[in-house]
């Protein structure tokens, strides 16, 4: 099934040929060199590659090299990422290179790993790239996944390609399930129930950013007794119905403040044009200019919505009023925001539903359960205190599971090491 699939690739890699014809400044090229495996990464032999596609997933990688570095004595380190995003949220300290994920193009992933000779392979969530897989496992590389999550959205697609992933899965030495559900999910598709462990979530256990909500608010000139909502990580279609919110809210707060953060900065431009057309007054973050009387604070820069969050009265996550399947919808929580999600959580299900049982997170429908419950929370800021302390509840009961990943990486270091 794999030269189905490889076969499949080549329109992919005739563009992804032209792709690298087209010109760019350095840091492009840098790109497509790693890419295509045209620039080989530094690193000792033996060293633990930890890899996470995109942003959330980098800050997990980030958390696994520090308690690893931590370690007596240390492992050397490399971490890749698939996305740009990813790529410059990836840790620095402690680490010996870090690099785009080659594309999955048949020979490109052994190329690395034979320059790179890596003790073990990191997978974080769903990275699993049937090349990257395949040429990992015929080199004999020990390859496991930690922070384990397959969407029950996505099973009909695993299930149809069965013969491609079986033997690939059935070939990993270890998976960190998130939740039970994701443990039954990788055994289904062929790992065995032998290297499957729940270790939980580990976005409970990342560390919280270090914020003064009030000494943010006079950075931006924000009045202190301006209400200010948020909205981050948002995707094609979820603005217009954000605005609608935001207009219904300004009916009963007309000093209300909008912080807009699109899930992908280069759609900056776009939507400051869907905000203008409302008639909104807009300030951009990477002006540097204060917001002062602005009516939307828009984010079109990168690494700072976790710390934003910590200005809203209440917080709203993308990626769920569309059928995206969420993000992180602890970010707001941890800095002491209420959070809102909208109905499509598939990629975040279990923190999802454990949050809406203890009180700590609300599901809305549309826009209009949105202006709901932003208002309600502005009418009665107990209302929101309330969820706060559920939400520290549940993230102090949840967590460890960043030290079980820790521990399942280790084995398989010290098992490759005696093999």
């Amino acid at each position: 099934m794999l030269h189905l699939y490889n076969a499949a690739l080549w329109p992919a890699r005739a563009a992804a040929a032209m792709w690298a014809l087209l010109p760019g400044d350095e840091a492009r090229r840098e790109e497509v060199a790693q890419r295509l495996v045209r620039h080989l990464p530094e690193g000792r032999s033996g060293a633990v590659w930890l890899h996470g596609a995109s942003v959330g997933e980098a800050r997990i990688v980030g958390s696994l090299a520090a308690r690893l570095a931590a370690g007596d004595p240390p492992p050397p380190l490399v971490v890749s990422a698939t996305t740009r995003t990813g790529r410059s949220q990836l840790p620095r300290d402690g680490i010996e290179d870090a690099f785009f994920l080659p594309l999955d193009f048949p020979g490109l992933p052994g190329k690395l790993i034979d320059a790179l000779r890596p003790a073990c392979l990191v997978l974080v969530e769903t990275e699993l790239w049937p090349n990257l897989l395949s040429e990992s496992l015929a080199r004999g590389l020990p390859v496991g996944v930690v922070n384990g999550r397959l969407a029950p959205e996505k099973m009909s697609r695993y299930r149809r390609f069965a013969s491609l992933y079986r033997p690939l899965l059935g070939g990993l030495r270890f998976v960190g399930a998130a939740s039970t559900a994701d443990a039954d999910r990788f055994h289904e598709l062929g790992v065995p129930a032998s290297v499957v462990t729940v270790t939980g979530n580990i976005k409970y256990d990342l560390p919280v950013p270090r914020v003064d909500a009030g000494a943010l608010r006079r950075e931006l000139a924000i009045d202190d007794q301006r209400p200010v909502l948020v909205a981050g990580s948002t995707g094609i279609g979820e603005e217009p119905q954000i605005l609608d919110a935001f207009a219904a809210v300004r009916e009963r707060y007309p000093t209300a403040l909008l912080v807009l953060a699109p899930r992908h900065v280069e759609r900056a431009a776009e939507v400051a044009g869907i905000c203008r057309d409302r008639g909104l007054r807009c300030c951009t973050r990477s002006s540097g200019q204060a917001v002062g009387d602005a009516d939307l604070l828009l984010v079109d820069t990168l690494g700072e919505l976790g710390r934003l969050y910590a200005l809203g009265h209440a917080a709203f996550v993308g990626g769920s009023l569309v059928p995206v399947g969420g993000h992180n919808l602890l970010e707001p929580l941890v800095v002491g925001t209420p959070v809102q999600f909208g109905p499509h959580t598939m990629h975040f299900e279990q923190l999802a539903a454990t949050l809406i049982e203890a009180g700590a997170g609300c599901r809305i429908a549309d826009s209009a359960r949105l202006a709901e419950e932003w208002l309600a929370i502005l009418d009665d800021p107990a209302r929101g205190e309330e969820q706060l302390r559920a939400a520290r509840a549940c993230i102090e009961r949840e967590q460890g599971a960043l030290e079980r990943s820790v521990q399942l990486v280790r084995a398989a270091i010290l098992s490759a090491r005696v093999h």
